[in-house]
C-alpha cells in the first residue's frame, strides 16, 4: 500500500512538472509567436486594403501614373470609369475600338506605378467607425502582445529557469516512475533516474522554484484574460497609441525619427546611434523617432526639443530619465505651467516606474524634503522655483515644458529657470512653438542650452548654414515625418452670418471703441440672439449623434458659461484659468473615460496645452486667436498621436466683423513660423524685418488699427 501511494505521487509530480515545464515554454514563446501572427496579420490586411483602394481610384490616376502620355478616351466611351472596372475587363481590351497592343502595354504599366503609389500611401490602422472582423483580429493580437510585454516580460528569467530546471530531469523522472521504461535501463540507469526524481521533486519544492511558479502562473492568468470585442475596441480608443506604436514596431514601419534635422555632425550622429537606451523603467513601448529624440537627449546633453505638438515630448523625456534612473541618478525635475503640473503627474505615473512628487502648492517644503531625500521626478513649476530648495542636490535632468514661457530674458521666471539650467547636469527645453511672435525669441531658447550654438548660429551667413550650426542643440520632428498612421485633419471656415440685433451690438462696440466686446459681439448684451452659438448647437449635435466627442475652445469665459448651459448635461466643464489644477484634470479624466459622445467647453489657453484629448475628434474654434500656435496648439490637442479618427476642425469666423482681420494677423504671424521654426533656421539680421511681435504695446497699437479699420468699413456703408 505505501509504495502504491508512493507510485501515486511520484505520478502526479511527474504530471505536474510536465504541465508547469509546458505552462514556461508558452511564456517563452509568446512574445516571438505574437509577433509572427501579428505581421502575418498585418501583410494580409494591408494587401486587402491596397486592393480596396486600387479598385476604388478613379481612371485618370492611371494618365497621372504614367505622366500624362496616356489615352484613356476608349475605355471612358466603353463605361470605364474606376480602375476596378478596368481590371475586370483587361481581358477584353482588344475588343474596345482604338485599343491596341502599345495602349495595353502601357495601361498595364501605369497600373503597377499606380498600384506602388497607393501601397506607400495605404496606412494600416484600426477604423474603430468600421470595426472590421480583420481589424478586430489585428487588435486582439495587439492586445496580447501588450499583455506580454508588460506582464510575461519580466518573470522570462524566473520562466527560462523553471522550463531548465524540469526539462534537466524530467525524462529520468519518467522513467523512474514506469515499470516498462527502465526494464533495460540497468542498475546504474535506474538509480539515475530515481535520482533525477528525488531531485525533480527537491527542485519544485524549492523556495526559489515556488516563487518562479507563482509568477509564472499569475502572467499566464493575465494573458488568458481575453476582453470582449466591446471592451478590446474601447481599449484601443482610449489608448491608441500603445497599439499604433506596437504595430509600426513590429510590421517594421517606423520611423528612427532624424526627420529635417539631419545635420548633426557625424560624431554626435555616431554617439546617438551607438547608444543602447535602457528602457527597463518605462512602463511605454517608445517609436523609433521618440527614441531617438530620448537617445539625442541623453547625448547633446542640454537642447531644445522642438517637436510638433502631439509626436509624444513627454515619453521622450520621461524614457531619457529612466535610462538615467536605470544607472543610478536619483534626482529629475519637470517645470512647467501651473496648468498642467497634474498632467505631469498623471502621465510620470502612466508612463514610468519612476516616484512623481508634485513640488507645487500645499506644504511644498515637505515635498520638497521627501524629493531631496528619496529621489524622483520633481514637477513644480515656472513660479514655484524660487521657492524650491536644490542646494546640495545633483539635479540629472531638467526639462522645461512649454519652454516658450521663457523667451523673454528680463522676466523673473526665466532668470530663475536660467539658475536651474546652469546647475542641472542635463537640460530640455520643450516646446512645439520656439518661436511664436519674433525671430529673436528662438535665439533666446538656444542661449538657454548652449551659448556657443547660439553664437554660431547668429553669424551664419545662410540658412543652410544656419541649420547645420543649430543641429547639436535643437532637434523638431513634425507630424508628416513620422506619423504615417495619423487620421487626416479636416479644416471647416464656417462664415456666420449676423442677425440683426448682433449686426446692432457690433456696430456699437466698434463707435465706442471696445475691441473685446466687438470679438465677442454674437454672445454679449444687447444682442439677444448668437448666431455663432447656433451653428454650435447644430455642429455637436451631429457629432454627438454620430458617436464622436467634441471640444470647444473661446479665449472668453462668458462665451464658454453660454456655450455650456447651451449644451447641458453632455458638456464637461467649462475649465478656465481660475479652475484649479486637481479640478482641471479631474474634469479632462471624466470626458475621457465618458463611453459616450461628451463635449469639453475650455478656454483655449487652458485646455490647448500640454494635455492629452485625442479621444475627441470634432474641435471648434469660437474665434481666431491673436497667436497661430494657440490654435495650433488647440487643434493638437485632439489631433496627435493616438487619434484613430479624422480630426475635424471649425472655425467659426463672424462675415463683416473684426473676426476677419485677427486671422489675417494670424496668417501673417504662421508663416513667419514656417519659414523659420519649422526649418530650424532663422536669421538674426533680419529680426526686426519680421518682428511681430505681441507684446502689450504691440497688441494695443494692433487692437487700435483694426478697430480704425472697422470704423472706415462701416463709414463706407453708409454707417454713422
Amino acid at each position: 500500500m505505501v509504495a502504491a501511494a508512493r507510485s501515486r505521487e511520484a505520478r502526479a509530480l511527474v504530471t505536474d512538472a510536465a504541465d508547469t515545464q509546458r505552462t514556461a515554454r508558452t511564456l517563452l514563446d509568446a512574445e516571438q509567436r505574437l509577433v509572427t501572427e501579428i505581421r502575418e496579420l498585418a501583410t494580409g490586411h494591408r494587401r486587402q486594403l491596397l486592393d480596396e483602394r486600387l479598385h476604388q481610384a478613379d481612371l485618370t490616376r492611371l494618365r497621372e501614373a504614367a505622366d500624362g502620355r496616356l489615352r484613356l478616351g476608349p475605355l471612358q466611351a466603353a463605361g470605364i470609369t474606376t480602375v476596378g472596372q478596368f481590371i475586370a475587363r483587361r481581358h477584353q481590351l482588344h475588343q474596345y475600338p482604338g485599343i491596341g497592343r502599345t495602349t495595353v502595354t502601357q495601361l498595364e504599366a501605369a497600373i503597377e506605378a499606380l498600384a506602388e503609389t497607393v501601397e506607400a500611401d495605404t496606412v494600416l490602422r484600426p477604423d474603430p467607425d468600421r470595426r472590421s472582423p480583420a481589424d478586430t483580429h489585428l487588435l486582439r493580437s495587439l492586445h496580447r502582445l501588450t499583455v506580454v510585454r508588460r506582464r510575461v516580460r519580466p518573470v522570462l528569467a524566473r520562466a527560462g529557469e523553471l522550463h531548465d530546471a524540469i526539462a534537466g530531469r524530467i525524462d529520468g523522472a519518467r522513467r523512474a516512475n514506469s515499470r516498462w521504461r527502465g526494464l533495460f535501463r540497468g542498475r546504474q540507469g535506474r538509480q539515475a533516474d530515481r535520482e533525477a526524481l528525488a531531485e525533480l521533486d527537491e527542485a519544485l519544492r524549492s523556495r526559489r522554484l515556488e516563487t518562479a511558479r507563482t509568477r509564472v502562473a499569475a502572467a499566464t492568468t493575465a494573458l488568458s484574460r481575453e476582453p470582449t470585442d466591446k471592451q478590446l475596441w474601447q481599449k484601443y480608443q482610449a489608448d491608441a497609441a500603445t497599439y499604433l506604436t506596437l504595430l509600426a514596431e513590429v510590421t517594421g514601419r517606423d520611423t528612427d525619427g532624424r526627420g529635417p534635422a539631419g545635420h548633426l555632425p557625424p560624431d554626435d550622429a555616431a554617439a546617438i546611434d551607438e547608444l543602447r537606451l535602457d528602457t527597463s523603467l518605462l512602463n511605454s513601448t517608445l517609436r523609433g523617432y521618440q527614441s531617438f529624440g530620448a537617445r539625442f537627449m541623453l547625448v547633446q546633453r542640454r537642447v531644445i526639443l522642438g517637436d510638433e505638438m502631439g509626436l509624444g515630448k513627454t515619453v521622450e523625456t520621461l524614457a531619457a530619465m529612466c535610462h538615467l534612473a536605470a544607472r543610478g541618478e536619483r534626482h529629475f525635475l519637470v517645470v512647467c505651467p501651473p496648468s498642467l503640473a497634474g498632467n505631469w503627474m498623471h502621465e510620470i505615473k502612466r508612463h514610468c516606474k519612476l516616484t512623481p512628487r508634485l513640488l507645487y502648492g500645499g506644504d511644498v517644503a515637505k515635498a520638497n524634503a521627501a524629493w531631496r531625500a528619496q529621489g524622483g521626478v520633481g514637477v513644480t513649476t515656472y513660479t514655484a522655483l524660487d521657492r524650491l530648495d536644490l542646494t546640495g542636490v545633483k539635479v540629472a535632468m531638467a526639462a522645461f515644458d512649454e519652454a516658450h514661457y521663457i523667451k523673454n530674458p528680463e522676466t523673473k521666471r526665466t532668470r530663475q529657470s536660467r539658475r536651474l539650467i546652469e546647475q542641472a547636469e542635463r537640460v530640455a527645453l520643450l516646446t512645439g512653438t520656439p518661436l511664436e511672435n519674433r525671430v529673436t525669441e528662438f535665439a533666446v531658447l538656444t542661449e538657454h542650452v548652449n551659448p556657443a550654438v547660439a553664437r554660431q548660429a547668429a553669424a551664419a551667413p545662410s540658412a543652410e548654414a544656419f541649420r547645420q550650426a543649430i543641429a547639436p542643440a535643437y532637434l523638431r520632428r513634425n507630424q508628416s515625418d513620422v506619423l504615417a498612421e495619423l487620421p487626416a485633419r479636416i479644416e471647416n471656415v464656417l462664415p456666420v452670418t449676423l442677425a440683426a440685433d448682433e449686426v446692432r451690438a457690433y456696430r456699437k462696440a466698434v463707435w465706442e471703441g471696445h475691441f473685446m466686446t466687438m470679438r465677442r459681439a454674437t454672445f454679449g448684451d444687447p444682442a439677444k440672439t448668437s448666431s455663432k452659438l447656433d451653428h454650435i448647437r447644430e455642429i455637436t449635435a451631429e457629432a454627438l449623434a454620430e458617436g464622436h466627442k467634441v471640444v470647444v475652445f473661446s479665449y472668453f469665459r462668458d462665451v464658454l458659461t453660454a456655450v455650456a448651459e447651451a449644451l447641458g448635461a453632455r458638456a464637461h466643464g467649462p475649465l478656465t484659468g481660475s479652475t484649479p489644477p486637481l479640478q482641471r484634470q479631474q474634469v479632462i479624466d471624466a470626458f475621457t473615460a465618458s463611453r459616450k459622445p461628451a463635449v469639453l467647453v475650455s478656454q483655449i489657453e487652458v485646455g490647448g496645452v500640454g494635455l492629452n484629448l485625442q479621444t475627441a475628434s470634432v474641435v471648434i474654434l469660437v474665434e481666431p486667436q491673436w497667436k497661430p500656435s494657440t490654435e495650433e496648439q488647440a487643434i493638437a490637442r485632439c489631433h496627435r498621436m493616438g487619434q484613430v479618427r479624422p480630426v475635424q476642425v471649425f472655425r467659426l469666423i463672424a462675415e463683416d466683423t473684426v473676426d476677419t482681420s485677427v486671422r489675417e494677423l494670424v496668417a501673417a504671424k504662421a508663416a513667419i513660423f514656417d519659414e523659420y521654426a519649422r526649418r530650424s533656421a532663422f536669421k538674426d539680421a533680419n529680426a526686426q524685418a519680421v518682428d511681430v511681435s505681441d507684446n502689450d504695446s504691440t497688441r494695443a497699437a494692433a487692437e487700435r488699427q483694426i478697430i480704425e479699420k472697422e470704423r472706415a468699413r462701416l463709414r463706407d456703408r453708409g454707417d454713422e
